[in-house]
């Protein structure tokens, strides 16, 4: 769909706003038409994407960052 690197961008920075961070991913449909796409995933699954899993094949992801108190 149109306009998925804002809706997942804006998406992310909103779980940010809340304190969290998703993994964002950039990557392709594995079936034919090929084509880029972004989201972001919860429990390494997409979120509200509607589609099964694996019809997404990452190229690139920003998971969120564990911090630790030393």
């Amino acid at each position: 769909p149109r306009g998925c690197l804002p809706r997942s961008l804006g998406a992310a920075l909103l779980c940010r706003l809340r304190g969290t961070w998703p993994t964002w991913c950039t990557g392709v449909r594995v079936v034919p038409p090929f084509t880029a796409h972004a989201w972001i995933e919860a429990e390494g699954r997409p979120v509200a994407e509607g589609v099964p899993d694996g019809y997404f094949t990452r190229l690139m992801s920003v998971p969120p960052v564990s911090r630790t108190d030393t």
